[in-house]
């Protein structure tokens, strides 16, 4: 018997489930009544999710030997497992009543603790064994992970490694040891502990899932996933495993599949704030914030001191221009857990867009320091400084941007950056190649997450605003808009001067610049649920009724308001708002337009080296062409409807006479002038739009003519560019 019991332990040990269960049926088919037969295959029971036959052979064990104190206390672990925790203690202390030295008691007793949340008596527990018992490797390991929780990461990387000390073949510590290396950035040494915990034991749940969280973070998302699912198929109650293969799916793109997984978690454990908190990213990359900021809401108020739903928050806020707001989360997601890169990278963004450009450098600089392979911020590094970057610095994006493990949209965002050091070095031959294959895979990592390009439905949509907005609707609908001449409207292509052109206004103390705010774009989506109709908005401008433009008109000025109280006019620079001039002059008839146009071969390359998040048309030369090309049809369209009431700034006239164009402006907006307006890049106002750099400089003339530079490279698209006018 004794060799098949030694068997028996073997397998079990070893994590081979199957093969010690069959081994202890043997036995106790022929001994029945083997109370250490018994509690070990309650044990085994137990561990494969059979809590509750697990409880009853363990007491059948404790009734054949009511005085082994290991029984005692293995069954207070089942009882842990199904969350009856009183029943628990009273195992653990009939435990220490028969055995009051006992280490194996003290753990679990610790363990107890945690699984309730007193941590600090939880702490104190796995100390008391080791006291008893300094080598207790398990002990140990589970020190470290109540150190861990209460944010002593250094003495919980001691004790992990002191568990793997004393016995290097404990999965459960490399499985820690790695997860807690990989929040620490050092990714290969997690790697090797990940791989070692599902080695030495393959049917260790969590050991896969942390495997998977290494691999993700090592861009091998296939195989990240297939270490899920295989902690799934060892244990299908792992909500945290459902939680990431969610972050996998949407790291790919495949939002629809991560939206499942999220809520598969949440069902498993409602109150998971880190499912919350990734549940309201992906609302958030969708930009619907009102769901994003109710998930971050929730995962705040489960785990007040978990950083990523904290930093998260801040992003949203950040989205809706809230910049005040915004950093302050920030920076609660910095104390508490001072080392977080991203949010480090955040806050920079924060210091670039408010000006305050060495601040802005310092904080891309930490992000790096505590992740060096923290490939965004070498991005936004390189993107800010530009001509000036460190040589070394640019050997490290280089190789960055040339590993092939890293997502699409890591390495394109690389090469935009890289291509703009280049080109303000003068080497734009260099910078082409990068750009084109920063914008192929741009456009990989948009159709992977179905944010597809399609031109023709843009062009049914321009046909279906030239044929919605008509003079006659115009007269029909004019006399019911306000007449407030508050609200400035700054149209154009993107990357065409707009910005420029509201930052010289907006340094006129009675102008506020509100950047891109895009309410008109807004307003006109919502007609359909505004007019009660089931039709698509531009076909419900010939049912809109005077009363409803009347309110429409008073919720936008009300918005306005929220904007900016006390300035006489106030600006909403979205250059996409040139869709919008129909419903923009029905809704404020006496509201001023401006209309910034260049040379559309400069606005091509600038949108062409720009990595813009929501604009989806810049990687391809005939998306480009062809939205160009719809834009002058829709503008031509717009300067017939509404003759004298759209200004026409152009980018070349405005460097070569800024005060010239800045009186224009002025006299346009209805104010006197006023001479700050020609040191508009004194201002320190937020700026939220790729120009946020340049035009904290003086004016210059270096982005005139710059398509010269790319003409080898560009040709095609100048050749493509030439049925569009007029600018060119």
């Amino acid at each position: 018997m004794e060799p098949d019991l030694n068997l028996a332990i073997q397998h079990h040990e070893q994590g081979r489930f199957d093969e010690a269960a069959r081994v202890y049926e043997r036995i106790l088919g022929q001994t029945p009544d083997d109370p250490f037969v018994l509690h070990l295959f309650g044990v085994l029971v137990h561990q494969r999710g059979d809590h509750q036959n697990g409880v009853d052979f363990i007491r059948r064990a404790i009734a054949l030997a009511p005085h082994q104190a290991a029984f005692h206390a293995n069954l207070a672990e089942v009882y842990r497992a199904m969350g009856q925790f009183e029943s628990a203690r009273r195992c653990c202390q009939r435990a220490l009543d028969l055995e009051p030295n006992s280490p194996g008691v003290f753990n679990n007793l610790g363990l107890l603790c945690q699984a309730v949340g007193q941590i600090e008596e939880a702490v104190a527990q796995f100390q008391r064994a080791l006291e008893i018992w300094p080598d207790f490797a398990l002990a140990h390991n589970n020190l470290g992970t109540a150190l861990r929780q209460a944010g002593q990461i250094e003495r919980a990387l001691f004790h992990f490694e002191k568990a793997l000390e004393f016995d290097a073949t404990l999965s459960t510590a490399h499985s820690n040891l790695g997860q807690l290396r990989l929040e620490r950035y050092q990714r290969e040494p997690a790697l090797h502990h990940c791989l070692e915990a599902v080695r030495l034991n393959p049917f260790f749940a969590e050991g896969h899932n942390n495997l998977g969280n290494v691999l993700r973070e090592l861009g091998r998302l296939q195989d990240a996933k297939a270490s899920y699912l295989e902690a799934l198929r060892l244990n299908p109650e792992l909500s945290m495993t459902c939680n990431n293969l969610g972050q996998a799916n949407q790291e790919e793109g495949n939002l629809d599949v991560a939206l499942n997984w999220y809520r598969k978690g949440l069902i498993q454990d409602p109150n998971s704030a880190r499912i919350h908190g990734n549940l309201a990213s992906l609302y958030w990359e969708r930009e619907q914030f009102v769901e994003a900021t109710g998930h971050y809401q929730q995962a705040i108020e489960f785990a007040p001191e978990f950083a990523d739903a904290q930093h998260g928050w801040g992003t949203v806020l950040y989205q809706q221009g809230a910049f005040d707001e915004a950093r302050k989360f920030y920076g609660e997601a910095l104390r508490i857990r001072p080392d977080f890169a991203i949010a480090h990278c955040s806050l920079g963004t924060l210091f670039e867009e408010a000006g305050d450009l060495d601040l802005a450098e310092n904080s891309f600089r930490r992000a790096i320091h505590h992740d060096s392979a923290q490939s965004g911020a070498y991005a936004q590094l390189a993107t800010l400084l530009r001509g000036k970057l460190p040589e070394s610095d640019g050997d490290i994006l280089r190789t960055l941007a040339a590993n092939s493990s890293l997502s699409a949209g890591k390495r394109a965002s690389l090469l935009f950056s890289l291509a703009q050091v280049d080109d303000a070095q003068g080497h734009y031959v260099q910078a082409a190649e990068e750009l084109f294959q920063a914008n192929s895979l741009a456009a990989i990592d948009r159709t992977r997450r179905g944010l597809s390009y399609d031109p023709r439905q843009h062009d049914q949509f321009v046909q279906s605003l030239i044929e919605a907005f008509t003079p006659d609707d115009f007269q029909r609908l004019k006399a019911f808009g306000s007449t407030s001449i508050r609200p400035v409207f700054i149209i154009g292509l993107p990357r065409s001067g707009t910005t420029l052109t509201e930052q010289i206004l907006a340094s006129h103390p009675q102008v506020f610049g509100a950047g891109e705010q895009g309410l008109a774009g807004k307003t006109f989506a919502a007609l359909p649920e505004l007019t009660h109709l089931n039709l698509p908005a531009s076909a419900c401008i010939k049912q809109l009724e005077g009363p409803l433009v009347t309110e429409i008109s008073r919720q936008f000025l009300e918005q306005l308001t929220k904007w900016n109280q006390p300035a006489l006019r106030v600006i909403d620079k979205m250059p996409d708002n040139y869709l919008s001039v129909g419903l923009i002059a029905t809704l404020f008839p006496d509201a001023k337009i401006i209309h910034c146009r260049r040379d559309l071969r400069d606005i091509a390359v600038s949108c062409w080296m720009t990595n813009f998040r929501q604009i989806h048309w810049a990687n391809q030369f005939e998306h480009i062409s062809g939205r160009f090309l719809a834009y002058q049809r829709l503008m031509d369209h717009w300067m017939r409807c509404f003759p004298g009431k759209i200004l026409e700034i152009d980018y070349e006239e405005t460097v070569v006479d800024l005060e010239g164009t800045a009186r224009r402006l002025v006299n346009w907006v209805g104010l006197e002038w006023n001479p700050a307006c020609t040191k508009f890049h004194e201002q320190r106002r937020p700026i939220r739009t790729a120009s946020a750099t340049q035009v904290r400089q003086p004016i210059y003339g270096t982005s005139v003519a710059r398509w010269k530079h790319y003409l080898p490279a560009l040709s095609p698209l100048f050749a493509q560019l030439e049925t569009v006018k007029p600018k060119l």
